[in-house]
C-alpha cells in the first residue's frame, strides 16, 4: 500500500495532502526546513510535520517533492546522499518547467522518478484544494510509476496528459503564454489606453467586458472560430491607421503589436474568414 510523504509544506504540498487525505490516501507526514511551516502544513492537512526527513522516509514509498523549482534538485540529491530513497520508491516532483531528470538521483537509489505538474494556479490552500479536482496534470517520467499517478489523477476527477520527457520546458512555456504573458497583454492595452488620456482603472473597467466575452467566445467555440476583429476581417487599413498612431506616440510598442499581429493572420487563415491574398496584405502593413 503505497504510504505518502510531502516535502515541502508550500500551497502545493498543503493542497496536494489535503486533496489525498480526503480522498483515503495515507499520508505520513510533511516536511518543512522549519518546525512552524512543517506544523502548520501538518495541521491543515491532519498528519504530522517534520524537520527531519528520516523519520517520514521510514514510513513512506512515495514522496511529493513540492518545494520552489530552484531547490527540487538540491532537495533530492540531498535525500539520496544521506540514504533517504530507496528501491521500489515513487518520488515526484511538482514543477511545471523542470522535467524527470533532474530526479536522477533518487533513480539511481532505485526509486521510480516522474514530474506530475498541476495545470491550475494554487495561489493558497484554500483555492487549490478547490481549484484541483478536475484540473488537467501533465506527467513524464519512468514507466513503473504511472499506473499509481494514473490513479491519483482518476480519483481526483482530472485529466491526464503524457507528454514526452524532452518537451516538458514547451509546455510549460505554452502554459506562461496563456497564463502570465495574456497578463501582460492586458496590461499593454492598459497602457495604450492611458496614453489617450483614460486612467488604469477606468480603462480596465471598461475593457473587462471584451475580455470577458473574448474568453467567452473561446469556451464556447474554441480556436480559430473565437477570432474576431480586423485581422479576422482582413481589414488592413484598419491595421494600417493602428500602426501609424503608435509610430508616433508608443514607438517601443509597434514590433510587438507587428508580431502578435503576423500570428493572427494565421489564425485568421485557419480560421477561413480570410484568403491568401488578404493576408499577403495584412503581412504587407505589419512590416516594419
Amino acid at each position: 500500500m503505497e504510504v505518502i510523504g510531502i516535502v515541502g509544506a508550500g500551497n502545493v504540498g498543503i493542497t496536494l495532502g489535503v486533496s489525498l487525505k480526503e480522498r483515503g490516501y495515507n499520508i505520513a507526514g510533511v516536511i518543512s526546513r522549519t518546525h512552524e511551516s512543517a506544523q502548520r502544513g501538518a495541521d491543515i492537512i491532519g498528519t504530522k510535520g517534520y524537520t527531519e526527513i528520516f523519520p517520514l522516509l521510514k514510513e513512506a514509498n512515495v514522496i511529493f517533492i513540492t518545494t520552489p523549482d530552484r531547490i527540487i534538485a538540491e532537495a533530492c540529491k540531498a535525500i539520496a546522499d544521506s540514504g533517504g530513497f530507496k528501491e521500489g520508491d515513487i518520488v515526484i516532483h511538482t514543477s511545471g518547467s523542470h522535467s524527470s531528470e533532474i530526479l536522477s538521483p533518487a533513480r539511481e537509489k532505485g526509486a521510480a522518478v516522474l514530474s506530475v505538474h498541476p495545470l491550475q494556479t494554487i495561489p493558497g490552500p484554500e483555492a487549490g484544494i478547490r481549484n484541483l479536482p478536475g484540473s488537467y496534470f501533465a506527467v513524464e517520467g519512468d514507466e513503473r510509476g504511472l499506473p499509481f499517478v494514473r490513479k491519483v489523477i482518476d480519483d481526483l476527477n482530472g485529466h491526464l496528459l503524457e507528454i514526452p520527457t524532452e518537451m516538458k520546458p514547451l509546455y510549460h512555456a505554452s502554459a506562461c503564454v496563456v497564463s502570465n504573458y495574456f497578463v501582460g497583454i492586458v496590461r499593454l492595452g492598459l497602457s495604450m489606453m492611458e496614453n489617450i488620456g483614460v486612467d488604469k482603472d477606468s480603462a480596465l473597467a471598461a475593457l473587462l467586458p471584451l475580455i470577458q466575452g473574448t474568453m467567452q467566445n473561446i469556451e464556447k467555440v474554441g480556436v480559430p472560430e473565437g477570432l474576431t476583429g480586423p485581422i479576422a476581417r482582413g481589414d488592413y487599413s484598419t491595421i494600417r491607421d493602428h500602426l501609424e498612431v503608435m509610430r508616433k506616440s508608443m514607438p517601443e510598442i509597434v514590433p510587438l503589436y507587428v508580431e502578435l499581429g503576423k500570428f493572427t493572420v494565421k489564425v485568421a487563415l485557419e480560421k477561413g474568414t480570410i484568403n491568401q491574398e488578404l493576408a499577403e496584405q495584412l503581412y504587407k502593413v505589419l512590416e516594419v
